[in-house]
């Protein structure tokens, strides 16, 4: 999800995986803005042997709500 984002330690990007119960990988996401005025957040689950995928469609999922305008406003020099 990093990837597709092209995240690191400096932008505000959160996640949080889980295998549950019924053995998928789940995954919870968001990026905030750096005043916290605005969050996008994402959810989703799929087989654990394909995690790639899975960071995959939740990015976009957060791009498609307008992460890449969040992140944007975060690189300006």
């Amino acid at each position: 999800m990093l990837a597709e984002l092209h995240g690191g330690c400096s932008v505000p990007v959160g996640a949080w995986g889980r295998i549950g119960p019924d053995g998928l990988l789940h995954l919870n996401a968001a990026v905030t803005s750096l005043n916290g005025t605005t969050q996008i957040t994402a959810a989703g689950s799929g087989p654990v042997d394909d995690p790639e995928k899975l960071g995959y469609c939740i990015a976009a999922d957060l791009l498609a709500q307008g992460a890449a305008d969040i992140l944007a406003e975060i690189r300006k020099p």
